[in-house]
């Protein structure tokens, strides 16, 4: 063994493992106890410790025999069941470190020697091996390793639960104007001209007189615009004359105004004229439907005097009235 410490620690253990396996026991009286050799003889007790520079092999040693690797300074045992048991260390912990020694005093000079003129060339008996240093302190702590990589994503968390109704927001601003629409349809437009065939009313009753269908056919659900102008005329004063339109279904979709003239006379006021004109706008309904004009002679003189009438009207179709 290269350290005397170990060496004395080896034997003082094979000293008292060698006292527990003698099989007679201490005696009453004085005994000697002889200390025998490690390993076995023809004559050795039943177990011994036996010693190597590595770890046992399951083939060393019995049951109950002790194993001392003296390299690692570990010792093994009892074996038991052909197994060797784990290593138990036979090292000390590690004794402080000693204070530095003083400085020597310095030696004193020798003298001058003499020179060697035949130097020997052979070298001199190598010195012997010194004894192993004690165990330096332990280092210190080793610099952190480098980081792990990253482990791999978790699984993502089930969804929380709805928020709150958040409050509302202010109003947006105005959006822009929308794209214009296409033209609508252009309305109906149909102008009917019609000269109204002459006529005339000699009655002696006062009120009376003449009607007919100034426009016969009106068609259902249309619109129309009209102007009618009559001109009358008699020899004699005309006396007052009444002029009305209306529809021949008497509903109120026909709204008119009517215009009469003063009664004019010729320079020898042997004719008298005047002229009556009607104007509005008709709505028919679901049905068709005609337009009746009516004259009365107010007075009832015309029956001495009678009232000559022409005429023309203007009819047109539209598509609404407002």
């Amino acid at each position: 063994m290269k350290s005397p410490k170990a060496f004395k620690r080896v034997f003082a253990t094979v000293c008292v493992l060698t006292l527990f396996a003698v099989q007679p026991g201490f005696a009453a009286t004085k005994s000697v106890i002889k200390i025998k050799s490690a390993g076995r003889t023809a004559n050795s007790i039943p177990n011994t410790i036996l010693n190597g520079i590595t770890a046992p092999l399951k083939t060393v040693g019995i049951n109950g025999d002790f194993y001392i690797d003296t390299k690692n300074l570990n010792i093994y045992g009892p074996k038991k069941n052909n197994v060797w048991p784990a290593a138990i260390s036979l090292r000390g912990t590690a004794g402080l470190a000693g204070t530095d020694g003083k400085s020597g005093t310095p030696g004193v000079a020798g003298s001058d020697g003499k020179t060697v003129t035949n130097t020997s060339t052979v070298s001199g008996t190598a010195g012997a091996t010194g004894s192993t240093g004690a165990t330096g302190l332990a280092g210190t702590a080793g610099a952190n390793g480098a980081a792990g990589e990253t482990g791999a994503a978790g699984a993502s968390g089930s969804a929380g639960p709805a928020g709150p109704t958040g409050p509302a927001g202010g109003t947006g601003a105005t959006g822009a104007p929308g794209i214009d629409g296409a033209p609508g349809a252009a309305g109906v437009t149909s102008v009917v001209v019609t000269d109204l065939a002459p006529w005339s009313i000699s009655t002696g009753a006062a009120g009376t007189g003449t009607f007919f269908a100034v426009f016969p056919i009106l068609a259902p659900n249309k619109k129309y615009i009209f102007t009618i102008i009559v001109s009358t005329s008699r020899s004699g004063n005309p006396g007052q004359i009444k002029g009305t339109i209306e529809l021949n279904s008497k509903l109120a979709g026909l709204k008119s105004s009517v215009v009469t003239t003063a009664g004019m006379s010729n320079f020898g006021q042997t004719n008298y004229t005047s002229q009556i004109m009607f104007q509005g706008s008709i709505s028919v309904g679901a049905s068709v439907d005609s337009a009746i004009l009516t004259f009365l002679d107010v007075n009832g003189k015309s029956a001495v005097d009678p009232i000559s009438f022409t005429g023309i009207a203007w009819l047109t179709e539209v598509g609404s009235i407002t």
